[in-house]
């Protein structure tokens, strides 16, 4: 078979997929008292300023945030106003502003006031201060809840600046700022954006060049972007200014004539930490890689702490030297099986200042989800079916082909009928987007009035092969009554030319569990006496379990996504005949692995195709030759 013909039998495989297709207990501890005002740094850690900041937003999906001066600055040098004076604004707004599904994204910009290289600041924080719903860890920290205002993309977590630690006396009030500003913040551990002259927008802290030792220049900006959720208890939060600086040697040359032992930060600048898939709400392990960057270079202990997972704190030693960091790497286990939905995990690493000997952390708090295989099991309906396709947003897929013949280790495990399944370690060679089309979109105006007036949408597959994609779309109406998800054709351009209602139309039956067995066996004219097309298939509910793909942004930024999944098996043959026809296309073999919403979250593909050795067992169902893995990357709306 020619490879052309080969990829729309790809494509037509493809489709068949889409025809069915904690942290700590208390959550309202006693919260600290925060009637105090809070005190300037006596060592190398700086406030450089602290505003109350309120949240307005308009009817078209942006909002303005409203800067109101609460504290103002104290340094060493006693230049009390740093960031309150004439000069350029110190925190101000890149637009654009956007609010979407209780999301605000927002860049924002730090400006530096001053001319004085010597003011240069280090390790500069603009730390989020919101509410603490949540208490727990060793420390007895309290830290933002689901409900809670916080900082969704931070570079780390700080408990500098909270209104709880840092209070007494030694402030002067902002311009505009209220001695009671500080009541309803009661979070002592926070999120921040790390700003620095070598980091754009959206950069990443670890990836950082290193040479300039984090310096924020003099008269310099620097802009952050701000992933923020919104709570439920107001739209707004405090925003504090953390540097660190010392009087430089003369001539002051950023950044050799600063001590980094003083005007750095004495704790590690930077957490990077990856977590890998494995841990569910009935047990599992994840293993835990955890990179230290510290400009003293002597952070040799890290903390980790998931009281929710674990009954005692470990203490990691003895990295490995990786050059500018270092790396220290676990295994973290489900030990106690929670009952909850989620675990927080904190880890830690500490640094002491040498002048007045306080001991400071930098420290990252991350949110493990636990799911759980539901007690009735994975079902599949087909209200579900259709939140997956939901009019306008494509989901893509990623993934390369693997022979399951060579003896190497499968990137999926399809033998697995329970799970855990991971499918991040699938390579993302080349990739094909899924999306729900309105019968009135410009894009199916061309063929929609081929098919039935009761077709509702059109799902399209495509599927990039070199450099051009192919396409196919189908003609679908959801039948709530019978509960049936009802194919009324397709259209397909490259091979069939032309669209194929069908006649009778084949419809899926819901709901799609583990006793799920349907078939389908119908024979199309596209062309009276040329060209028929015949498909056939049959499809059964295997198992379930928990599935871990590479969705992007991920849980936490770790690059994966755990939910709990249906696992079915298609076998499906396809035919064409007539005087044009070409007999058999060949026979697939599909495995999905399907959210209860219908998301497809991966599948493997394999094929037996006319004139070539087969790739599966047709009776056994085993994979032995090539076959394609696939898993989903992105939800765009």
């Amino acid at each position: 078979m020619n490879s052309t013909l080969q990829a729309f039998l790809v494509i037509l495989i493809l489709s068949a997929s889409i025809l069915h297709g904690c942290g700590s207990e208390s959550a309202d501890p006693v919260l600290p008292d925060s009637s105090g005002t809070r005190t300037a740094g006596t060592d190398s850690h700086q406030l450089w300023g602290l505003w109350d900041v309120e949240i307005v937003p308009d009817n078209d999906g942006s909002a303005e945030l409203v800067f109101t001066p609460v504290r103002s600055p104290q340094l060493h040098l006693n230049v009390v106003g740093l960031l309150e004076s004439s000069g350029p604004a110190a925190v101000g707004i890149d637009p654009p502003v956007t609010i979407k599904d209780g999301i605000l994204d927002v860049d924002i910009r730090l400006t530096h006031p001053f001319e004085l290289v010597k003011l240069t600041g280090f390790d500069v924080r603009g730390i989020l201060i919101g509410h603490g719903a949540y208490a727990g860890f060793s420390q007895s920290l309290f830290y933002a809840g689901p409900d809670d205002i916080q900082l969704l993309n931070a570079d780390g977590h700080t408990t500098l600046w909270n209104p709880t630690d840092y209070s007494g006396s030694g402030y002067v009030d902002g311009k505009l700022g209220q001695p009671d500003a500080l009541e309803n913040f009661t979070a002592t551990l926070n999120g921040y954006k790390y700003f620095s002259m070598d980091l754009d927008t959206n950069g990443d802290v670890g990836k950082m060049p290193t040479e300039n030792r984090g310096a924020f220049l003099s008269y310099s900006s620097n802009a952050r972007h701000y992933k923020i959720k919104l709570g439920d208890k107001g739209l707004t939060f405090q925003y504090a200014i953390d540097a660190n600086w010392w009087t430089p040697d003369q001539p002051v040359e950023v950044p050799g004539s600063f001590d980094v032992e003083r005007a750095n930060c004495p704790e590690p600048y930077h957490l990077s930490v990856y977590m890998g898939p494995g841990i569910t709400g009935e047990g599992g392990s994840s293993d835990l890689t955890i990179d230290v960057f510290d400009w003293q270079s002597d952070c040799d202990t890290v903390n980790v702490e998931a009281p929710i997972l674990i009954s005692d704190s470990a203490i990691l030693t003895n990295p490995d030297d990786m050059g500018d960091f270092v790396r220290f790497q676990t295994t973290l286990t489900n030990e106690l099986m929670p009952a909850g939905d989620f675990a927080d995990l904190l880890i830690y690493g500490e640094g002491q200042d040498p002048d007045s000997m306080t001991v400071y952390a930098d420290y990252r708090l991350f949110r493990i989800p636990l799911p759980r295989v539901p007690a009735g099991g994975v079902e599949i309906t087909l209200p579900e079916d259709k939140a997956y396709k939901t009019i306008g947003i494509e989901y893509t897929y990623g993934g390369t082909d693997y022979d399951y013949g060579s003896g190497s280790p499968a990137p999926v495990d399809y033998n697995d009928i329970d799970g855990p399944w991971d499918f991040i370690q699938v390579a993302n060679l080349n990739n094909h987007t899924r999306m729900a089309l309105s019968k009135d979109d410009p894009e199916v105006a061309g063929f929609s009035g081929e098919f039935p007036a009761s077709v509702t949408h059109f799902w399209r597959t495509q599927w990039l092969i070199g450099s051009q994609p192919d396409e196919l779309y189908q003609a679908e109406v959801h039948n709530e009554v019978e509960n049936k998800l009802r194919l009324l054709g397709i259209y397909e351009e490259g091979h069939l030319q032309s669209a194929v209602p069908f006649d009778p139309p084949i419809d899926f039956i819901y709901p799609l569990n583990t006793s799920t067995h349907n078939t389908a066996d119908e024979t199309y004219t596209v062309i009276p006496f040329l060209l028929t097309f015949s498909i056939s298939f049959e499809t059964w509910g295997v198992g379930e379990g928990m599935t871990f793909v590479p969705v992007s942004p991920g849980v936490n930024g770790w690059g994966w996504e755990a939910q709990p999944a249906l696992l079915t098996r298609t076998i499906a043959s396809f035919e064409t005949g007539g005087m044009m026809g070409q007999g058999p296309l060949g026979t697939a073999l599909l495995y999905e692995w399907i959210a209860d919403d219908g998301t497809v979250y991966g599948f493997i593909m394999a094929s037996n195709v006319t004139d070539s050795d087969p790739n599966f067992n047709e009776s056994t169902y085993e994979i032995t030759g090539m076959a394609g893995a696939q898993a989903i990357q992105a939800v765009n709306q």
